[in-house]
C-alpha cells in the first residue's frame, strides 16, 4: 500500500476490532491513519492500548467525535443493536454522528437495514454500504475486496481510508446495491464450496488428496475459488470456519428473495447444506 493514499487528517473511529476488524485497525495505524477503537470489554481495551492504539468504551461519544466511523460486526442483529437500539442517544450511535461524517458498514446483511441506517442518520451524515470479500490474511496484505454502495462523492471521501487495507475497492451502485451483489456472491460461494467438498471426497476415494486435486486443477476449467482454498486448508476445517458466516448470509438472501417474490431455484436448493450441520 502507498502511504500517500491514506487520509491521516481525517478522524477515524472503528467499531468491531475482532477477527476481521483488528487487522483492519492495524493496517490503518501502520499507514499513519489516526484511529480510535470502541471496545466494550476492558481486556480488549487493555490489549489495544498495549499496542499503542487509542481506545474508548463509549460508542456514541466516539461517533460524535469522528469524520469517518467504520463498523465491522458479525450480523444485522449486532449492527442494529449497536447503532440504532442501544439507547445512548435518540437513534443510538447513528444519532450521535455529526453533519459531514460518514458511516461505513462492512457488515454483510440486509439491504433494507443499510437503507434504514441512511434514513435515520442525522441531516448531513453520509452512509456507505461496504460489505467485504476476503480473509484476515488478505486484510493484512492490503488485498481485501470491498464492494461499495452509495453516492460517488461519499465513496471518494472514504476511499483513501479504506485503501489502507482494501484493494480492489469497487463502487457497485446506490445504497444497498453492494449488499445485493455480496449476498449473491456468498450464495454462489456456498454452492461452490459444497461442490468442492464433494469433489474432494471423490478424489480421496480415488487416492488423490484434496490439496493435490486443488493444485492440479488450479489452471483447469473445473477450478473454483472454493476448490483453490484446499491448497492450504483441509475441506473439513474450511467448512467448519465458513459455515456460521455462510448460514447467516444464506438466511438473509432467502429473506430478501422472499420479500421480492423471487425463486432462488437450484441456488436455493444447493445452499441448504449449510443448515444441515
Amino acid at each position: 500500500m502507498n502511504p500517500s493514499t491514506t487520509a491521516p487528517d481525517l478522524r477515524v473511529g472503528f467499531i468491531g476490532a475482532g477477527q476481521m476488524g483488528r487487522p483492519m485497525v492495524d493496517r490503518l495505524v501502520t499507514a499513519g491513519q489516526g484511529v480510535t477503537v470502541f471496545a466494550r470489554r476492558a481486556e480488549t481495551r487493555d490489549e489495544l492500548t498495549a499496542a499503542g492504539i487509542a481506545v474508548t468504551g463509549h460508542a456514541a461519544e466516539l461517533a460524535a467525535s469522528v469524520d469517518v466511523l467504520i463498523v465491522c460486526v458479525f450480523s444485522d442483529a449486532q449492527l442494529r443493536e449497536l447503532l440504532l437500539d442501544d439507547g445512548v442517544v435518540d437513534d443510538g450511535v447513528v444519532g450521535a454522528l455529526q453533519p459531514g461524517a460518514t458511516l461505513v458498514s462492512h457488515v454483510t446483511g440486509s439491504p433494507d437495514l443499510v437503507a434504514e441506517l441512511a434514513d435515520r442518520a442525522p441531516l448531513g451524515v453520509h452512509v456507505v454500504d461496504a460489505p467485504m470479500s476476503g480473509t484476515a490474511d488478505q486484510i493484512r496484505a492490503g488485498r481485501l475486496t470491498l464492494l461499495l454502495g452509495g453516492d460517488e462523492a461519499d465513496i471518494e471521501r472514504v476511499r483513501p481510508v479504506l485503501a489502507a487495507y482494501a484493494d480492489p475497492i469497487i463502487h457497485v451502485g446506490a445504497i444497498g446495491d453492494a449488499q445485493r451483489v455480496k449476498l449473491i456472491n456468498n450464495l454462489l460461494f456456498t454452492v461452490n464450496l459444497r461442490m468442492a467438498v464433494d469433489a474432494a471426497r471423490l478424489a480421496e476415494a480415488m487416492s488423490v488428496t484434496p490439496n493435490r486435486l486443488a493444485d492440479t486443477l488450479a489452471t483447469c476449467s473445473g477450478n473454483s475459488f472454493a476448490l483453490a482454498l484446499f491448497q492450504h486448508l483441509q475441506p473439513e476445517a474450511l467448512v467448519a470456519t465458513a459455515r456460521p458466516f455462510l448460514a447467516k448470509d444464506v438466511a438473509v438472501v432467502r429473506e430478501v428473495a422472499a420479500s421480492l417474490g423471487l425463486d432462488l431455484g437450484l441456488l436455493g436448493e444447493l445452499s441448504e447444506w449449510v443448515n444441515d450441520g
